[in-house]
Formats: structure tokens, sequence, C-alpha cells
């Protein structure tokens, strides 16, 4: 099993192609990956998977090359799906694509003009969440929601800190989390607002906290322990307008961490299962600040903690996920697509 993910980062596909991979490999399965921060990726692989470098198309293209001959190619993305294409002559897999953003195929001009070729040598297409499905340029082959690997509870009904985890970028709306967080008050009764995570919008957010005098409020910048600031929460606040999925989200309700979340794309399929959660009109800061308001009682988050934990171990584990995976992979070794494979396409910088 080869996997690729054209990227120098580690957020959300690249967490996701970790789960995978190790789930995969601690199957029997031989697993490389090609890409993704060095630091992220090996720390999150189990030793059993090669982890190759793949932080730009060239880079990428030179590891698949080296790495040979596989029997299924799992990509993300659409550099991704540009590396598995012109080597396919080298590794000889069909080409399983998971589609992880709501939003047509590439985000560039040349990708958009490149797409159609693309899509005609893949030979399995799925999306992780029914959202991204409606959402994409055509039906995917089938919707396989992702999951995450078990986690011990880590929620304390002690904790007293609001967590948004996420990137701070634009589609993220982490303005809205954190006048939800002025709204609610929770300040007043020593809790305090963590946002951990970095991206383009973190020095204006910053800014508007300190010329807005928002009290209880720390930047943390990026972190790789993600179980820590779980360990620490009292719930998570989660406020884009349009999550493809929300791995994030996911993790937190596997440790029993209570979530806030936004009424919207993949948190419906997520947080919105636990029954009583508290979900709120996207970028609607008011009614963030009353559901996180309505979760002040320790009974209350409580309960959302065991929901949480049930949901989560009933519909969103890797190992379901992988049981999918495995599925959709013997459909496209058994033939569907290989026709992509043009040996012209076989000179590889």
């Amino acid at each position: 099993m080869l996997h690729i993910v054209v990227s120098d980062a580690f957020a959300g596909a690249e967490r996701y192609v970790c789960n995978v991979a190790s789930e995969t490999a601690r199957r029997g399965w031989e697993v490389a990956v090609v890409g993704g921060d060095a630091t992220g990726m090996r720390a999150a692989l189990t030793d059993a998977v090669r982890w190759e470098k793949g932080s730009t198309l060239v880079e990428s293209m030179r590891s698949v090359v080296r790495l040979g001959r596989w029997d299924v190619c799992h990509v993300q993305m659409t550099a991704a799906e540009t590396v598995a294409v012109a080597t396919q002559p080298v590794h000889r897999a069909p080409i399983v694509s998971t589609r992880q953003f709501a939003a047509r195929r590439g985000s560039s001009l040349a990708g958009r003009a490149g797409a159609p070729l693309i899509a005609a040598r893949i030979a399995r297409e799925i999306a992780v969440s029914e959202f991204i499905a409606r959402s994409i340029e055509r039906a995917p082959a089938a919707v396989v929601i992702s999951g995450v690997p078990p986690s011990p509870p880590l929620w304390s009904s002690e904790s007293r800190a609001v967590l948004v985890l996420q990137r701070l970028e634009p589609e993220k709306d982490t303005l809205t989390a954190l006048e939800a967080w002025r709204v609610s008050r929770l300040v007043e009764e020593r809790w305090s607002l963590r946002v951990v995570g970095g991206g383009s919008q973190q020095a204006m957010l910053e800014r508007w906290v300190s010329t807005e005098g928002v009290a209880g409020v720390t930047f943390t910048g990026w972190t790789s322990d993600v179980a820590g600031e779980l360990r620490r929460a009292g719930m998570v606040l989660a406020s884009a307008v349009a999550e493809p999925l929300g791995l994030s989200v996911v993790e937190a309700m596997a440790a029993g961490v209570p979530v806030v979340a936004s009424a919207a794309g993949g948190h419906l399929e997520t947080a919105g299962q636990v029954p009583g959660a508290q979900l709120f009109p996207a970028g609607n800061a008011l009614a963030g600040g009353l559901a996180l308001r309505a979760l002040r009682s320790d009974r209350v988050r409580a309960r959302l903690s065991t929901e949480s934990r049930r949901v989560v171990a009933e519909h969103l584990t890797v190992e379901r996920h992988v049981d999918r995976l495995l599925g959709e992979y013997e459909v496209a070794r058994s033939g569907a697509n290989c026709r992509g494979i043009d040996p012209a396409a076989a000179s590889v910088m």
C-alpha cells in the first residue's frame, strides 16, 4: 500500500494518512507514505510504515520511483493525484483517491485544467463525509466516513478551559469562536479559552483580542501534543462554517471532551450524532456563546462526554474506516480503471 500526500505540513489530511497507514500496517500490509512534515509524520506513523519525503511534486515523484511497485496507490488532494498518475508506469497500481475537501478538484488553474485527465485515471474515488460527496464535481464511488484511533477518556469535570483546536485560516472562522467566547462570559466563572493552532490569521486574531479587551484568551501556536490539549479541555469549540469533516472534533469526541460546533458541513455527521449536542448556526457568535453557557453544568458535560465516546466507538473508528477502505481497494485491484497506465509517462525527474 503506497500513500501519497504532496505536502510539508501536518494537518488533517496528513493525520488521516498516518491513521490509515498505521492501521493497515497493523493488519499485515506493507505500507509506505510519501509526503507530509517529517517530524509530525514520523511521530504519528508506526515503525512498520516507511516514510519518504514528498513536499513538492518533483520530490514526491522521485520518492515514488525509489519505492517501486505497489498493489494500491492511495492519494490525497490534486497534487498527489498528479504524482500518482505521472508515476503509474513505475508503481503499477490502481489509484484510489480520497476527497478531503468540499470543493471541485484543483485549487489552481493548472489543477483545474488537468482535472479531467486525472479523473479518468483514478480507479476509485472516495469521500470521507456525505457533505464532501455533495460538494464535489461528481458523485464519488463511495462515502467512507473517516475515523480516529482509540483514545482513553481524557476529559475531567474539573477542566475549565474551552479549547479551539484548528488552523487559523479564514475557512475556520476563528473570529466567530472568539466572539462566542466573549458573549459566553465564562471568564467570569473562572473558565479560560485556549486557541491552539497557527495560520495566516493568527496575528490579526491576537490583535483583535487585545484591541477588544477580551479576557481569558491564550494563543499557543501549533502543537503536536493533541492529547495533552484535550486532557486540559473542559469542552472544544469548533467554528468552521463548512468543515469537510473535522478530524480534531472526532478526536475530541473519542477522548470524551464535549464539543460545541457550528451546525454546518461535516460537523452534522460527527458532533451532530451525539444526543443533546450543542450546535449553533455557522457564523452566529451569539448562538455560539449561548451554546457554551449551556455546557456549564458538570452533569451535562459528563453526559455528553459519555455519549461522544459511544458515538465514536460505534461509528467513527479508524478500524471501521479501514474495514470499508479494504473493500474499496479490492474493487480497485479487480481491474477498475487500471487502463490508465501509459508507458509514455515513464520519464520521471
